[in-house]
C-alpha cells in the first residue's frame, strides 16, 4: 500500500496530465483504494481503484496505479454527471488498463529516481552506489534518450547516454529495468575497458569531461 501511495504522490503538486485534477486524498479500504481528486474550481471526485494483495492488478506493481489513475481521471473529467466513480462503474466502462502503462515521462522519472535511490520507486538500498557515482544532472537528448551526468570519484563528471525506450521497438521500457544496476556494472573500476569502449570520440559537452553512448548497452 505504501508503494502505491508513493507512486501516486506525483499528482499532489502537479495535475494528472490532460486534466486539472490534483490528488487530495488517498484512502485505504477493504478490496480497493479510494482516491479523491480536486480541480482548480474546487470540484472534487472520488475514484475507486482495486487493491487485492497478490492478485492482479496489484501484482503488476505500484506503477500500474499511475496509469490507472491517469485513465480514470481523464474519464472522470469527461463525465460530469457524478462525483463518485466506483470500481464497478470504472470496470464496466473498461476504463482501467489491463497492463502497466508507461509513458516517456514515466521512463525518465524512473531512471532519475533509480539512480538516486528514491523510495518514490523502490527501496533505496537496492541500487544506490555512492562509492561509484553521484547523479548530478540529466538532459533529454531526444525522444527516449537521456544523458545522465555522473560525478565519479577521482574522475570528475562524465555524461552517459541511456535509452528510456527500447532501442529496437522505440516503445517505453518497462519501469523497473534497473538502470542503476547496469550502470554499476559499467562503472566497475575493475572493468574500466567496458566504459571506455562506449566513449564518443570528439564529443564535446560543456557539462562534463567525456561523453559515452550506452543507449544500446544499458
Amino acid at each position: 500500500m505504501t508503494e502505491i501511495l508513493l507512486a501516486l504522490r506525483r499528482f499532489i503538486a502537479a495535475p494528472v496530465p490532460g486534466t486539472a485534477w490534483r490528488l487530495r486524498a488517498f484512502l485505504p479500504a477493504s478490496g480497493f483504494i479510494r482516491v479523491r481528486l480536486e480541480d482548480d474550481t474546487s470540484r472534487t471526485v472520488l475514484i475507486e481503484l482495486p487493491h487485492r494483495p497478490g492478485a492482479a492488478p496489484t501484482s503488476l506493481g505500484s506503477w500500474w496505479y499511475v496509469g490507472a489513475l491517469r485513465d480514470a481521471a481523464r474519464w472522470a473529467a469527461d463525465n460530469t454527471t457524478t462525483d463518485v466513480f466506483t470500481l464497478d462503474r470504472l470496470t464496466a466502462a473498461g476504463v482501467l488498463p489491463d497492463e502497466v502503462e508507461i509513458t516517456w515521462d514515466d521512463g525518465l522519472d524512473y531512471v532519475v529516481a533509480d539512480l538516486v535511490g528514491d523510495p518514490y520507486w523502490h527501496d533505496p538500498a537496492a541500487t544506490v552506489a555512492p562509492d561509484l557515482y553521484h547523479l548530478v544532472g540529466f538532459d533529454t537528448r531526444g525522444r527516449g534518450v537521456v544523458r545522465l551526468y555522473l560525478a565519479l570519484p577521482e574522475r570528475g563528471t562524465i555524461g552517459i547516454d541511456v535509452a528510456t525506450a527500447d532501442p529496437e521497438s522505440r516503445e517505453s521500457r518497462p519501469v523497473g529495468w534497473w538502470a542503476s544496476t547496469k550502470l554499476i556494472a559499467l562503472l566497475n573500476p575493475d572493468a574500466s575497458e567496458s566504459l571506455e569502449a562506449l566513449r564518443i570520440p570528439g564529443a564535446i559537452d560543456p557539462h562534463c569531461g567525456g561523453v559515452y553512448d550506452a543507449t544500446a548497452w544499458a
